[in-house]
This record gives structure tokens, sequence and C-alpha cells, in this order.
């Protein structure tokens, strides 16, 4: 274990993440000359920079093994397993500047092994990560928050990229396996109750069909804010989000879950949660659902999706823009209540129905006023066709988005 004082500048590059899938340029490669130590576990607080990588699926790069403050900065991590990992510390955590990448674990299907998440924290107390990069691994996995509001612990999930958030098995060296896969997230909220301050904003996140296996991108599944402070999920860009083969494998993922885990208990249910102006491409089944929960808002987003592939193919489990649906059934248990879709823009292409076919909303759970008027008003359907220029414009858009705001994306420069 080492603990670095003064912080140092890692040669780093960005992702390939419009390459020739969205503008036709080419991207760097990943830089050749870092050097790694082997896995770390870190049982004292502090500020640690370097590079460390493992070679073993059942051992992290970093474990955290405290719950004294820890910070990762400036550094690069790899690994055939999780690359930063806690569980049962109540880990106080901030990682920023980093470098992510996940091997293949090289293991036969039989094992059942996809390539390990940038970050997994159970029973933790707060956590920042701001300003990374992750390249192929399965994403941010976040369970049972044990923080203290009062004390300002929380999560924040802040101008992060990744490309390719991959759940497929490992089938073998360097291989993956065509048909098994686990469900994985860019960002997974589990059991996350009566947080306040949380939020997931500014972030990059781009999958590309058949180097990805993506379930929602985003997902809360049984997670609430408060109603003085909900959890906020704000300008982010989603690319992508596919079966290992869309042009012909059925799918249930997509862009946003904002409710997910149905509940019998107010005290299970999710809720409290806000998603603003948020831009989601061509994620297949859908774009933002609210499918559990209550006191959900999702507002001023741009849902687009041609329902093509960038080669021409027709994504097969191409579905619905967004949806209000009570699909566990909660209404009846009174856990499904007040969750509302207003003014947003939405297309979203059915190109296998007909070449003009969309199907933008599905509202058949909205929230009723007294009056018995729907609460989701406002949203906006763009007239088609809804083309693969169109997609290409959002990414433009985005770009322009970031310029205007002067956000800076991935890991910056060491002082």
């Amino acid at each position: 274990m080492k603990v670095v004082s003064t912080p140092f500048t890692i040669p780093r590059v960005g992702l390939v993440l419009v390459a020739t899938l969205l503008l036709g340029t080419s991207g760097q490669q990943s830089p050749a000359d870092v050097s790694y130590d082997g896995p770390i576990v870190i049982r004292k607080g502090g500020t640690y920079s370097g590079n460390w990588r493992s070679l073993d699926p059942n051992t992290p790069a970093v474990d955290i093994a405290t719950r004294e403050p820890v910070i990762i900065e400036n550094s690069d991590v790899e690994g055939r397993g999780t690359l930063i990992h806690s569980a049962f510390d109540r880990a106080n955590v901030t990682i920023r500047n980093t470098r992510g990448v996940a091997l293949n674990p090289d293991l036969p299907v039989s094992a059942k092994r996809a390539p390990g998440r940038f970050l997994n924290l159970e029973e933790f107390e707060s956590a920042v990560v701001e300003n990374n990069e992750m390249i192929g691994t399965s994403g941010m996995y976040f369970r049972k928050y044990l923080g203290d509001p009062e004390r300002g612990q929380t999560i924040k999930v802040l101008r992060n990229r990744a490309l390719n958030i991959d759940g497929r098995y490992s089938d073998g060296e360097d291989q993956f396996s065509s048909t098994g896969y686990r469900l994985v997230q860019f960002v997974q909220f589990n059991d996350i109750k009566d947080i306040q301050g949380a939020e997931v904003a500014w972030n990059e996140v781009i999958n590309e069909p058949g180097k990805s296996r993506v379930e929602e991108v985003i997902n809360m599944y049984g997670a609430r804010g408060t109603a003085s402070s909900r959890i906020s999920i704000h300008d982010n860009y989603i690319q992508g989000a596919y079966p290992v083969h869309p042009g012909t494998d059925k799918y249930a993922g997509g862009g946003l879950m904002m409710g997910d885990g149905g509940s019998k208990t107010k005290e299970g249910a999710g809720g409290y949660i806000i998603a603003y102006r948020n831009q989601i491409v061509s994620t297949s089944n859908q774009g933002i659902a609210i499918a559990s929960g209550n006191n959900i808002e999702v507002f001023e987003n741009r849902v687009i999706s041609s329902g093509y592939l960038q080669n021409g193919t027709p994504i097969a489990a191409q579905n619905v823009g967004m949806y209000v649906w009570d699909t566990a059934g909660n209404k009846q248990h009174g856990t499904f209540y007040n969750n509302l879709m207003r003014d947003n823009l939405v297309g979203w292409a059915r190109p296998l129905k007909s070449p003009t076919a969309q199907n933008p909303l599905w509202l058949p759970d909205c929230a009723i006023t007294g009056t018995g008027e729907s609460r989701c008003t406002g949203n906006r359907v763009l007239p088609g066709p809804i083309t693969l220029q169109m997609e290409r414009q959002e990414y433009r858009r985005w770009q322009e988005k970031l310029r205007d705001a002067g956000v800076a994306l991935g890991p910056q420069q060491a002082p």
C-alpha cells in the first residue's frame, strides 16, 4: 500500500466516443506506458494516487477496508474483476481524475463472470465519483446507504465519461458469450433510502452495439430521496443500450429507469426523484421509464431514437420513448402515485412496424388531478421520420451544451 502526498500527472487519452460511430473521426489508443503495481488494500484514510492492476477476477484492484475518508485521485486502475470495492465497512470514498479499464475475466462461460464494476459499494456512508473515465466496465453499484445527511454524506456522480458498459459473460481468453450476461448499469442505486443531496449529473455514457451489454443505463431500484431533497438526475448524455444482438434479440433495458422494484409498503417503495435536461439517444426498449414508486418527476428531457443501428440495421426490441406504468400493480397497495412526465421532447421511431411509425409515449398510470386531468402535460412529439442524422445532431447539441456551461468531462490534469 502506498500513499502519494504529492499529486502527479499521468498521461491520459480521451475515450473513443464518437470515432466512426458518430462523426467518422479516429480516436487515440489507450496509453501503453502506464506501469502498474499489484492490488492494494486501503486500511487507513488518506489520499491515494497510483496505478493498480489485478489479474485475479476474485481480487479487486483497490479494496477499501476503512470507514475513514479515502480519496483516490490521479490514478489508473485495471482488473479482471471489480476495480474499486468496499463492502460492509461504512466507506467514505471520493474517486476523481481516475481512469478505470475492465479486462476480460478470461474465465469459461460456466463461471458467469462479466467485466468488473468500476466501483462497487455496499453498506457505505458517502461516495463522490467525479471526472473519471471508464472503459469496458460494468458500471457502478451502490447498495445500502448508511450515511448521515446532517454530515453531508451522500452520493455524487458527476462529469464522468464511460464507454461500453458491459455485462457479457466471459467465454474464455479475450472472448465474450453471445448469450449469457449479467444485468449491469452505468449507475445502479439499490436500497438507497432517505438520502439527501444525491446527484447524478453531467455524465456522458456511450454504449456501442456488439461491444457492450447494459440493462438500464441508470437504474433507481427502491431508491428514495426526501420531500425536501430529491435524488437529482440531470444533464446527462446517454447513447446506446442494446442486447448482445440488437438486430434480433429481445431486450427489457433502456435509458433511465426512474422507479424500479415494486413494494407493498411505503417504507420499501422508492420515490422523491427528479430527472431533467437529460439527452437519451437510441436506447432500444425504452428511453425513460417510471415503473414503480411515487413522487417521481421527469421533465425537460430529450429522448430520440431512429430505431436503427448506425449501420442501418433495425433494432428488434425498439419499443417506447417514455412511459409511466405501474408494472407491479402497486397502486392497490398505495405505493405508486404522484408520478409525472411533463414538457419532454420525444421522437421514437418503430421502423419494423412501418417507415413512419412512432411510439413516443405510454402514460396509462400518470397522476390524475382532482378534476380528472392527467398531470403528464406539455410533452412534444417530434414529427417523423426520426433519422440517424437526428441522433448525430443530439451529440453535437451535447458538445455545445458542455461548452456553453463550461463543463469539462473525464480526468483533468493534476496541478
